[in-house]
């Protein structure tokens, strides 16, 4: 199986999607206010990175 450039794309966008998900899952189980903020940073940094990588597949003319 080969693999092209956009469905590596394809994939990064979803594993990001996953990560926001999942970030914002353990954020709810969390006590401590410091480590707390520190998981909703990576949750939008996260959605940020899917937010772009969506876009660039969209302006190829493909769908995420």
């Amino acid at each position: 199986m080969q693999f092209n450039d956009m469905d590596m794309l394809q994939d990064y966008e979803k594993d990001a999607r996953m990560a926001v998900l999942a970030y914002s899952i353990i954020q709810t189980e969390i006590i401590d206010p410091t480590l707390k903020k520190l998981i909703a940073k990576a949750g939008t940094e996260a959605a940020e990175a899917q937010e772009k990588t969506a876009n660039l597949i969209l302006s190829r003319g493909d769908r995420p």
